[in-house]
């Protein structure tokens, strides 16, 4: 199993992060490679369900993502995904708020089979490529997160 473990400080507060990444059918606006969701059930929640499609390197996988945990308190937030496919295996978001900033890591696990391998030819390739794109995708979460904050935060309506 491949493990990536990643974390930045975002200049925007918890509550605006965490509505902005646990939102399933905004994934794909930020994780790098995502596209969908072809099909979509909850919001976010412990329960819900998603089918996307991850590209890497020009070969798309279909990922399902099912929330397991979905937590929010004082202290912090945690969330939890487990992701079926070909490139199975589990993600754990974790965010803590520093004064009007917010701390995001980002734990994930996943497989690579050698369905996976035959499309790609090489397991170090792999975990290279979704190591960037968890890299670029927390890059991504934080610019948008900032931005908005920059503008006087989420207006929901």
């Amino acid at each position: 199993m491949t493990r990536i473990h990643k974390s930045t400080l975002i200049g925007a507060p918890i509550a605006e992060v965490y509505l902005k990444a646990r939102d399933p059918a905004g994934w794909p606006t930020w994780f790098a490679g995502l596209t969908g969701p072809d099909s979509l059930k909850g919001d976010g929640e412990v329960g819900t369900k998603g089918d996307y499609t991850l590209a890497l390197a020009g070969v798309n996988f279909p990922v399902s993502v099912e929330v397991v945990e979905d937590q929010h308190g004082p202290e912090g937030a945690s969330w939890r995904g487990l992701i079926g496919g070909p490139l199975a295996g589990k993600h754990h978001w974790t965010y803590r708020p520093h004064g009007d900033q917010t701390e995001v890591t980002v734990d994930m696990e996943y497989t690579v089979p050698g369905a996976a391998l035959g499309r790609l030819a090489d397991k170090l390739i792999v975990e290279r490529m979704m190591e960037r794109n968890v890299q670029q995708s927390i890059e991504n979460l934080k610019l948008i997160c900032e931005h908005r904050a920059e503008r006087g935060g989420v207006h929901e309506a």
